[in-house]
């Protein structure tokens, strides 16, 4: 039952509440479907439980008595592959569900071509796994399911983690196509599940302001490497780990593409060489890490983001323009917009703002849920 806090909460729309807001929990619920009722006992709907997490209830359904069984899953997941069919274009990887913006609460759902890789990150939605898993199965037919359950959010949730295989035979080697270029991906070892599939439709569009010399830093696999060489003179993609300069090197032997030099280096180091050796671009691209996974990272964050963009606009020649990105949710837009606002003025750059853009439509954005919405890509042009 509800406080009347977590009723007006609730009435917000957004799909979580937190332990504060009922007024109690029975703690034989851990995983299980229970009922909501608002303060005086009206019922709401029904939630995910679990006592033990700070997000205590987790919404399904606003319908009291719709019973959650095999039927209710597997409308879900039939909405879910055909809101995929409308607004996935020219690609064969991209996120098949999306947690609360999909109806399953801590349920992500990767595709790469003919394997599905999943992650699951709440209490309740494990308990069902193994009825989801089943139904993908069937309505998909993989070849393969993998599970990458090794976030740091399983332990919030009192589960393990973990990662294997847990269905049919992955193939020797996976290659996705994204436009008219091909990446090979490892769902066992890449970075997420394989592959940053939120920045697919970004890659594709930074194509459109590529020109002349290109700047990729944080290049990890040469996602936007790969796409914005067709439209550029040459390419510089930086990288700091040896195995992503590894497959971005395979990558670029499998697309024929040689305007592209990869180039392991760390990219704070290496941005103030090139500002010292007079380097100028005329098209760079800074799509970092997350700098702020908690509350007490954020000020260290700002310190990181804003030197990354402060010499990225120092390199640019006039004209050119920086996409900067941002995939810290707890760093929001209007936080984004500071820090490159302090950094044009310490760069000494005029610089115009062009487009804002966040995560492709496959990770859908839900208005009431605004954690859902957590990439930022900006698009600025030096005068």
């Amino acid at each position: 039952m509800l406080t009347a806090k977590g009723e007006r909460w609730h009435r917000s729309r957004h799909p979580w509440i937190y332990r504060d807001d009922l007024q109690a929990v029975d703690g034989s619920a851990a995983g299980q479907i229970v009922q909501v009722k608002a303060a005086d006992g009206r019922p709401l709907g029904q939630a995910f439980c679990n006592p033990a997490s700070k997000i205590t209830l987790r919404w399904l359904t606003d319908n009291a008595e719709e019973p959650i069984d095999r039927n209710f899953w597997a409308g879900r997941i039939q909405q879910a592959l055909a809101f995929r069919q409308r607004v996935v274009r020219d690609s064969n990887a991209y996120r098949l569900i999306s947690s609360e913006a999909d109806g399953f609460p801590g349920l992500i759902v990767d595709r790469y071509g003919e394997v599905l890789v999943l992650q699951s990150l709440s209490l309740g939605i494990e308990k069902v796994l193994p009825m989801i898993l089943e139904l993908l199965v069937e309505q998909v037919r993989p070849c393969a399911v993998v599970a990458r359950n090794e976030s740091s959010i399983r332990a919030l949730e009192g589960l393990p983690q973990e990662k294997g295989l847990i269905h049919g035979k992955l193939p020797e080697r996976i290659e996705i196509q994204e436009g008219k270029c091909r990446f090979w991906v490892d769902v066992l070892e890449g970075h997420k599940t394989g592959f940053y599939l939120d920045q697919r439709e970004n890659r594709l569009w930074a194509k459109g302001y590529a020109r002349g010399r290109v700047l990729d830093a944080f290049a990890y696999q040469g996602g936007f490497s790969l796409q914005v060489a067709e439209n550029a003179e040459e390419v510089l993609a930086i990288e700091d780990s040896a195995a992503a300069v590894e497959r971005l090197n395979e990558n670029l032997r499998l697309n024929g593409q040689v305007r592209v030099k990869a180039e392991r280096a760390n990219v704070f180091d290496r941005l103030r060489e090139l500002e010292k050796q007079g380097d100028k671009f005329d098209l760079i691209i800074l799509d970092p890490p997350a700098f702020a996974k908690n509350r007490g990272e954020i000020r260290d964050a700002w310190r990181g983001y804003r030197e990354i963009n402060l010499r990225g606009l120092r390199l640019l020649n006039p004209g050119g323009v920086l996409i900067t990105c941002s995939c810290s949710y707890l760093i929001t837009e209007e936080i984004f917009g500071e820090i490159l606002r302090e950094a044009s003025r310490d760069a000494h750059r005029t610089v115009r703002f062009l487009e804002s853009r966040a995560q492709s439509r496959d990770h859908p954005v839900v208005l009431t849920h605004p954690e859902s919405r957590y990439l930022k890509c900006v698009a600025l042009e030096v005068v």
